[in-house]
């Protein structure tokens, strides 16, 4: 059986405006990612929507079906919120992501984070160009301002910012409902790919991924240690 790698998705947004409503953002909303070990440079979010509604949250927990509310940032967005009322289906976290020039995100994988495992990340680009290298399963991706692409990030993935400007995405999480499902299954004409299913995170992955968050040493790794052994768990019960 074949897993779907990515996705470019039928929708097309107004970078210009993205890039209005960003910009109003002031700076002191980025928070640096929690996830330390996995990138050189300064990496970012803005959470526009978060497991408790606060703006100062960019926690993403591993567990499925957590409540995600708005957070008083988005209501500064108005395009931004037309873009999400758009999606019908589940929303979960929404966030802005900065990597900035020179900047580099280690390859990684994320768990339980695809279309086969219900759930899905979508990426909006908001600001980049040619020398920021996107790479999923080893093969680079080209996504452009305002274009909208589901990736599997169950895969191995990393991102390298070579150029001299910020790189933001508006990263959008939600479950898969039939809305989804229909999307994905049309046939879009835009690029695509499927690979085989063995490739998809397991359990020995998990463990890695424990092991980097309890090497962080910090209350957030810890706590999503814990929350992965949780699943470790009740996968064995």
């Amino acid at each position: 059986m074949s897993i779907l790698k990515y996705l470019q998705l039928p929708f097309f947004f107004d970078a210009d405006l993205l890039q209005q409503e960003v910009a109003l953002l002031a700076t002191k909303y980025w928070k640096l990612h929690y996830q330390t070990l996995q990138y050189e440079g300064a990496w970012s979010a803005i959470p526009l929507r978060s497991s408790n509604g606060d703006a100062d949250n960019i926690l993403i927990s591993p567990l499925k079906n957590s409540e995600y509310k708005n957070t008083a940032l988005l209501e500064q967005c108005p395009y931004i919120q037309k873009i999400l009322v758009g999606f019908n289906c589940p929303l979960q976290a929404v966030r802005l992501l900065k990597l900035d020039a020179g900047a580099i995100i280690k390859e990684h994988c994320d768990q339980e984070l695809c279309f086969e495992k219900g759930e899905i990340r979508i990426h909006i680009p908001v600001t980049t160009n040619d020398k920021v290298e996107f790479f999923s399963d080893k093969e680079r991706l080209f996504l452009k301002e305002g274009e909208c692409w589901y990736v599997n990030f169950n895969l191995p993935h990393n991102i390298n910012n070579f150029s001299t400007q910020s790189r933001i995405h508006l990263v959008i999480d939600a479950n898969v409902n039939e809305w989804v499902q229909n999307l994905f299954a049309e046939e879009t004409g835009l690029p695509a790919k499927y690979i085989e299913k063995n490739s998809m995170l397991n359990d020995a992955a998990k463990l890695q991924m424990i092991d980097s968050f309890r090497k962080m040493n910090t209350p957030t790794g810890n706590k999503l240690a814990d929350e992965l052994e949780q699943q470790l768990l009740k996968s064995s019960d």
